[in-house]
C-alpha cells in the first residue's frame, strides 16, 4: 500500500497567500475519487480551523492522473513557522475528521489509490516576470485563466547570466513590439529536477497557443530579435526538461 508522507500532511494542513515562494506538491492518483474525497474533506477540515479561506489551488495535468497543489509564502522564515507549527495544527484537524462517518476506510482507500510523487520550493522572480495584472485581478476574473504553461529548464555551459540576458532581452523585445502577457519565472531553492521554471497563464489552451501565435509573428517581424534568436538557436543557453499543460480544478479552490 502506498503510503503518505510528512511532507504532504503538511502540504495539505498549511494555509496560503501570494508571495514570492511556491511550494509545488505532486501525487498521482490511480482513482481520482479516493484521493479528492480525502483531500476535500483535510482541506476543508483545516479552513475550518484556520477560520480563514486557504488560497489553496489545485491543477491537473493534462491527459494523466497527476494533480499539483500549489500555496505560496512570503519569506523562507514563514515556510520554516508553519513547519514548526504543523504538529499542533495537523492534530485539530485530525480531531475533526475524527467525527467524518467511515473516515478510516476513506483514508485509506486515499493511501491505496495515491502517490506523492514529491515537492518543490521556488522562488519568484519579479524582474523576469509579468504578474503584476494577474495579482490586480479580482478572485473571479483570476479564475477565468483556468490554463496553465510549465516550462522547465536546464542551463546549458553558456551558464546562469546568458540564460537570465536573454530571458531580459525577450523582456525588453516585448515591450518594443507590444507583447503583453502573464508569465512568472521561478528558480528553484533547493536543488531539483531543472534549473528555473518558466509558468505561462491564459484562458485555455487554445487561447495560449492562439496567442503564442500572435506573440511569435510580432516577434519575428523584428530584425534584432529575429537575430537573437538565431544566435541562441546556434548556441542554446537552456535546454528544455520537461513541458506541463495544466488546467485548474476550480471544485478545489480553498
Amino acid at each position: 500500500m502506498k503510503k503518505i508522507t510528512y511532507t504532504l500532511l503538511l502540504f495539505f494542513f498549511t494555509s496560503i497567500s501570494f508571495s514570492q515562494y511556491f511550494f509545488i506538491g505532486e501525487i498521482e492518483s490511480e482513482n481520482q475519487s479516493d484521493t479528492m474525497e480525502l483531500f476535500d474533506l483535510w482541506m476543508s477540515a483545516t479552513k475550518e480551523v484556520v477560520g480563514k479561506d486557504l488560497n489553496m489551488v489545485t491543477f491537473q495535468k493534462e491527459l494523466s492522473n497527476t494533480h499539483f497543489f500549489v500555496r505560496t509564502y512570503e519569506s523562507l522564515q514563514q515556510w520554516v513557522d508553519e513547519d514548526s507549527a504543523s504538529d499542533e495544527l495537523g492534530a485539530q484537524v485530525f480531531q475533526k475528521l475524527s467525527g467524518v462517518e467511515d473516515i478510516q476506510e476513506k483514508f485509506m482507500a486515499m493511501q491505496a489509490a495515491t502517490d506523492f510523487k514529491g515537492a518543490r520550493l521556488f522562488e519568484l522572480l519579479p524582474e523576469y516576470s509579468n504578474m503584476a495584472p494577474y495579482l490586480a485581478m479580482s478572485n473571479e476574473e483570476k479564475k477565468e485563466y483556468k490554463y496553465r504553461r510549465v516550462v522547465l529548464y536546464d542551463l546549458t555551459d553558456a551558464g546562469e547570466q546568458a540564460f537570465l540576458a536573454n530571458q531580459k532581452f525577450w523582456i525588453d523585445a516585448d515591450k518594443k513590439l507590444g507583447v503583453d502577457y502573464l508569465y512568472a519565472l521561478m528558480k528553484p531553492v533547493f536543488a531539483t529536477d531543472a534549473d528555473y521554471m518558466l509558468v505561462l497563464l491564459d484562458k485555455s489552451r487554445f487561447d495560449y497557443h492562439k496567442n503564442w501565435e500572435d506573440r511569435m509573428e510580432k516577434r519575428f517581424s523584428d530584425a534584432d530579435f529575429q537575430s537573437n534568436y538565431d544566435k541562441t538557436q546556434k548556441e542554446p543557453v537552456s535546454s528544455v526538461v520537461e513541458e506541463w499543460n495544466l488546467n485548474l480544478l476550480e471544485e478545489y479552490i480553498y
